[in-house]
């Protein structure tokens, strides 16, 4: 944004403008349009967004002067919701769908728009701006759109903050159980790390992972989170021996030299037997060597560590993975089972998924169980397994000694 947009971007919040949305729109294939059309086009295009955009706005929404050609800000206060800013964003992409006549020009209008909120992604118009360009870089480089800003995208610790937690010892792990649904016993607990910094407070997971992918320290990460969790692990099995623990694997591990000996020494190191580790993977993680992925994959499985296929039908190849690596359990992705109980399409997935586990000889794992009703359907099912709030949240090891949920689970004589 340029010194103009930002400054009545400012004026807005300084008002009692309530929850306030931003929308930056970004004209793609400029320098093709701007060869077609000549000066004259240019302008009168620009002219012709900037109309049509303003028409589709409320009163009191404002378009703000072009910080270059082909590029607007729209400010939208007194949002009733997180939803009516997208809805605001979609409102101006649907209006360009077809063709508009520039100049004696039909001409195509593409458009990607980056979205962020206050409160929600920041709290003044510096930050409220670098939100949602980064919003809409992603939108622009991923050939999308439409992007929302995320949490990762708010000011917080830098590459050296987390080297030194790292260094330090001061991330930390907590433990999500996870429900057997024929017993009623927590079977396993998945090991999450989390990070507190004295300055920025709790630091979203996904944006202390993503720093240390793009920092060069995910193998850092990945060997103190793997050590971390079954140092901790060991403890909670001297009260409940037979629990499992299932670790996350990050896309970028995957590239690291030695990993497969490094989990097995963290094995070794805390007397774990190998059948009590599930590695969770996606299929981003395979991705990009599909053949080494499965090699390394197969090795950890003959040395009898469990592979389980986590956000099972997010993506597009999920039944590629199932022929080709050894995987012994599938996660349900919870996109299908957050509304179970409403959607009867969700219903017919999930219960096709769970058919699916049984006949490869696979367990099925449903995540993001929030209500009593959901885990009732997925025991009917036939799910083997689920985990979500309704159950636990993630807790710090001392929390699972005194929950409910692991009063039934069996324990060391």
């Amino acid at each position: 944004m340029d010194a103009a947009q930002l400054g009545a971007l400012e004026n807005l919040l300084a008002g009692d403008a309530g929850r306030c949305g931003l929308l930056l729109i970004h004209l793609r294939r400029r320098r093709a349009l701007q060869a077609r059309l000549g000066l004259a086009g240019q302008q009168a295009l620009q002219v012709l967004l900037r109309d049509r955009i303003a028409r589709l706005l409320r009163d009191g929404d404002q378009i703000c002067a072009p910080g270059s050609a082909g590029e607007f800000a729209v400010l939208l206060p007194n949002l009733l919701s997180v939803g009516h800013a997208q809805m605001a964003a979609q409102r101006i992409l649907r209006e360009f769908e077809h063709p508009v006549e520039v100049d004696g020009h039909s001409v195509l209008i593409n458009l990607a728009i980056g979205v962020a909120l206050c409160p929600e992604h920041a709290v003044d118009a510096a930050g409220l701006s670098r939100s949602a360009l980064l919003a809409l870089d992603r939108a622009v480089l991923g050939g999308k759109r439409l992007e929302m800003a995320e949490r990762s995208d708010l000011p917080g610790p830098q590459t050296e903050d987390l080297r030194h937690a790292l260094l330090e010892n001061q991330l930390g792990m907590v433990f999500q159980p996870q429900l057997d649904l024929r017993t009623g016993e927590v079977v396993a607990v998945e090991a999450l790390a989390r990070w507190h910094h004295p300055h920025w407070g709790d630091v979203a997971p996904e944006q202390f992972i993503r720093l240390a992918e793009r920092a060069g320290l995910a193998g850092e990460l990945t060997r103190w989170s793997l050590n971390a969790a079954l140092r901790q692990h060991a403890q909670l099995r001297r009260r409940w021996p037979e629990l499992a623990c299932a670790f996350n694997l990050s896309p970028k591990s995957f590239g690291q030299t030695g990993l497969i000996e490094q989990i097995l020494a963290a094995l070794r190191l805390w007397d774990l037997p190998p059948r009590l580790l599930s590695l969770e993977v996606t299929e981003t993680a395979v991705l990009e060597d599909p053949d080494y992925s499965g090699w390394m994959l197969g090795q950890l499985s003959a040395a009898g560590v469990e592979i389980a296929l986590d956000d099972f039908g997010r993506g597009f190849s999920s039944f590629t993975y199932l022929r080709h690596f050894p995987v012994s359990e599938l996660k349900i992705d919870q996109l299908f089972v957050n509304e179970l109980a409403s959607q009867k399409r969700d219903q017919q997935i999930v219960r096709s998924m769970i058919e699916l586990s049984h006949q490869l000889g696979l367990r099925a794992v449903a995540e993001g169980v929030e209500e009593p009703c959901t885990l009732r359907l997925l025991t009917a099912m036939g799910c083997d397994r689920a985990q979500g709030y309704h159950i636990a949240r993630p807790l710090a090891p001392e929390e699972l000694h005194g929950h409910p949920c692991m009063e039934s689970t069996g324990e060391t004589v």
